[in-house]
């Protein structure tokens, strides 16, 4: 199951850095709680529906990955 779900994470991080220009290592859904966007942010919390609150947690499953890295490079 965690290999489906970091294959996803990775589509979602493809799909924010090339198709909207964003950092290739945030999500969508990451992305877009993190800049307050209400209209995508909404689109993807419904189609998420079994992951309540789906956008925020990406965004703090990103910031927790980044926190892993960094933790590593000292």
């Amino acid at each position: 199951m965690q290999y489906i779900v970091n294959i996803a994470a990775c589509l979602s991080q493809l799909l924010n850095a090339a198709v909207f220009f964003g950092d290739p290592n945030e999500t969508l859904s990451g992305r877009c709680y993190r800049e307050n966007r209400k209209i995508p942010e909404a689109l993807i919390n419904t189609l998420f529906f079994f992951q309540p609150d789906h956008c925020l947690q990406s965004h703090l499953a990103d910031h927790m990955f980044a926190h892993k890295i960094l933790e590593r490079r000292t």
